[in-house]
């Protein structure tokens, strides 16, 4: 742990210099319902894909939809997009959890892109030699993910009825998307993830998107990390939950985006942080199924229409 605050405030120290980018506005024009695929309440819909374009590069990517029992196509209801752990698919949240019960208790829409190995960068660089998508993973939900769903479904037309949540490198996608685009997510959440990637040199999936730490320690330290990009959580309540019993990644992790958020608390009340740990938390869905309840009920208190 002595090794992580050490790092932690040697992040604090360098991240004040870092300007707030400006995101997108969002799209507020009518959705195009009648040109989407026809909606079930209370099921998936599967197999939707989402056309997008980057630097002159077209892309498909496949995303599936949970829409609650209770409701009506055409209505307003509050979003949450749920990105998954690395490798895996937009159906793991259907076929790991019962995140559609909570969905139609809180009445909720869940949307889980199908995003393979991507860590949900912010860019890509000359030093990346691995990409998930033509587009960075982070840019494809701030943007183009945001406005699809926008303009054919009718959701996350508002910050406030929007929410992101994560699992592992989800987690950090999930923080590190509210972070860059805070006029879009009105609550995010993080599940067993890891936000400073410093503190886990040498991994070879973050090296293939950012290049080296010896020799980009700027970007790492500046652009690739939560910690330094938490001071734009401004108004955007963070849920983090970590196990302590041998999770994907060391606690510490989830501790010190905690730690960072409270001191930025002291000088702003607009910064909210729920820290949860267990200390018979594991690596597994056996362990994270159990954090589906907490982090919906958690968007239920912050989200609204």
């Amino acid at each position: 742990m002595k090794k992580f605050f050490i790092i932690y405030l040697t992040a604090l120290a360098i991240m004040s210099c870092t300007a707030p980018e400006k995101a997108a506005e969002i799209n507020t024009a009518a959705p195009d319902i009648k040109n989407s695929s026809p909606v079930h309440p209370g099921r998936w819909l599967k197999n939707i894909v989402v056309a997008a374009e980057y630097e002159g590069h077209k892309s498909n990517t496949k995303i599936q939809i949970f829409f609650p029992r209770n409701y009506v196509p055409g209505e307003k209801i509050r979003t949450i997009i749920a990105l998954h752990s690395y490798g895996s698919s937009e159906r793991e949240y259907e076929t790991s959890s019962s995140i559609e019960s909570y969905a139609n208790k809180y009445n909720f829409a869940i949307v889980c892109p199908s995003m393979g190995k991507t860590v949900y960068e912010n860019s890509y660089y000359p030093e990346t030699n691995y990409k998930w998508n033509s587009i960075p993973g982070a840019e494809f939900i701030g943007e183009s993910l945001i406005l699809f769903l926008n303009k054919n479904y009718g959701l996350a037309i508002t910050r406030d009825s929007t929410g992101i949540m994560g699992l592992t490198v989800g987690a950090y996608g999930a923080l590190t998307v509210a972070a860059k685009y805070n006029n879009r997510f009105g609550a995010a959440a993080g599940i067993s993830g890891f936000y400073d990637p410093t503190t886990i040199q040498g991994n070879r999936i973050i090296e293939s998107v950012y290049g080296s730490l010896k020799n980009h320690r700027d970007r790492w330290v500046k652009e690739a990390s939560v910690i330094a990009l938490a001071e734009k959580l401004s108004d955007v309540p963070v849920f983090l939950y970590h196990g302590t019993g041998g999770d994907a990644y060391n606690p510490g992790q989830s501790r010190m985006l905690a730690i960072r958020i409270k001191s930025l608390q002291k000088s702003s009340s607009s910064y909210s942080v729920t820290y949860r740990e267990s200390k018979s938390g594991y690596q597994g869905w056996t362990y994270w199924k159990r954090q589906i309840p907490e982090v919906l009920e958690f968007m239920d208190q912050h989200l609204k229409i």
